[in-house]
C-alpha cells in the first residue's frame, strides 16, 4: 500500500524550547525571520522556511524566506513555487487552504518521497535535498498567512513529536507572523507618508477641512521639504501665489508655523491606519514579485 503523505507516523523525539520570548521581542524588527527560523529549528529542527500571504483568492501574493544555514536555498526555492505557480500543483497547498476558515490553523505534512508529481518533486525539492516539509495555514488580524517548514535529506523527516509540538504553538506562531507583518507595514506606510509626494496629497485631499486642490498642493510640498520657489516652479505659479495659499492653507486650519502643519498631518495620517496599511502591503508585493 502506498505511503500516506500527511501521515505523522514518525516516532517521536525529544524538542528542544525555542526562545519564544526572543521571537516576540524582535517583532517589527529585522531580526524577525531569523529569530523565527531559531525558534523553529529548537522546536522541530527545521532547516528552513517560508512565510507568504494569502490574498483574496487564497493564493500566495509575497513572502518572505530563511534558511538556518545562511544561504539563499529556501528563498530561491520559494522565487520558483511563487514565480511558476507551483503551488497550483501542490495538494499539501490545497489540503491547507481547505482549512483555512477553521477555528484553529490547519497543520499538513508532505513527505517528499510520495509526492507523485516527478517535475515538483525533483525541482522544487530534489534539487535542495529536501527531504520532509510541514504546512502551517490559517488566519490572524484578518489576514491569512501560510508558513512552510523544511528539513533535508540529512537531518531526515520531522518525527511525529515534533509535529505535535509544532501543531500545538500554530495558533501562536500565526499571530506572532500577522503582528510582525502589521507593524512592519505600518513603519513601512509611515516612512512614505513623509517621503511620497504623491501619498501625502492624497492624504491631505482626504482631510474633513476639504482642501481645495491648490492649497492641498501647496502643503504637500511644504510637508515634502520643498522651499516657496521650489514650490512655484513645479506647479507652476508665482512665489507670491504660493505663499497666498499658504496662508489661506494655515488660516483654515488654524496652524501658525510648518511644524504644527507638520503635527497636525501626522494626526491625519494616523486617522487613516487601513489606508496605510493597504497601501504598504502593496508596496510590499511588489517590491518580493
Amino acid at each position: 500500500m502506498a505511503a500516506n503523505p500527511y501521515s505523522l507516523e514518525h516516532a517521536a523525539a525529544p524538542v528542544a524550547a525555542g526562545d519564544l520570548s526572543q521571537l516576540i521581542s524582535s517583532i517589527g524588527e529585522p531580526t524577525f525571520e531569523s529569530r523565527l527560523m531559531d525558534y523553529l529549528h529548537h522546536l522541530c529542527g527545521a532547516e528552513h522556511c517560508s512565510i507568504f500571504q494569502l490574498g483574496s483568492a487564497e493564493e500566495p501574493v509575497q513572502f518572505t524566506a530563511v534558511s538556518l544555514d545562511g544561504t539563499d536555498t529556501a528563498r530561491r526555492q520559494a522565487s520558483i513555487y511563487i514565480g511558476r505557480e507551483w503551488w497550483r500543483r501542490d495538494p499539501a497547498f490545497r489540503e491547507a487552504q481547505r482549512g483555512l476558515d477553521a477555528p484553529r490553523p490547519s497543520l499538513v505534512r508532505l513527505d517528499v518521497r510520495t509526492l507523485e508529481d516527478l517535475e515538483l518533486r525533483d525541482i522544487l525539492y530534489g534539487r535542495t535535498h529536501i527531504r520532509d516539509r510541514l504546512l502551517v495555514c490559517g488566519a490572524s488580524a484578518g489576514m491569512a498567512f501560510g508558513v512552510s517548514i523544511l528539513r533535508s535529506d540529512r537531518r531526515g523527516p520531522f518525527a511525529a513529536g515534533q509535529i505535535e509540538e509544532l501543531d500545538v504553538v500554530s495558533g501562536t506562531l500565526l499571530s506572532l507572523i500577522a503582528k510582525n507583518a502589521g507593524v512592519r507595514w505600518q513603519k513601512s506606510s509611515l516612512a512614505s507618508a513623509l517621503t511620497s509626494l504623491a501619498e501625502i496629497e492624497a492624504c491631505l485631499l482626504k482631510a474633513p477641512q476639504q482642501f481645495p486642490r491648490r492649497e492641498a498642493e501647496v502643503c504637500a510640498r511644504i510637508l515634502y521639504g520643498m522651499t516657496s520657489l521650489g514650490i512655484a516652479l513645479d506647479l507652476g505659479i508665482g512665489e507670491e501665489t504660493v505663499m497666498t495659499y499658504r496662508k489661506r492653507a494655515y488660516q483654515r486650519l488654524q496652524l501658525g508655523s510648518h511644524r504644527e502643519l507638520l503635527l497636525w498631518y501626522l494626526a491625519l495620517w494616523s486617522s487613516l491606519p487601513a489606508q496605510a496599511a493597504r497601501t504598504a502591503a502593496v508596496r510590499v508585493e511588489r517590491h518580493d514579485a
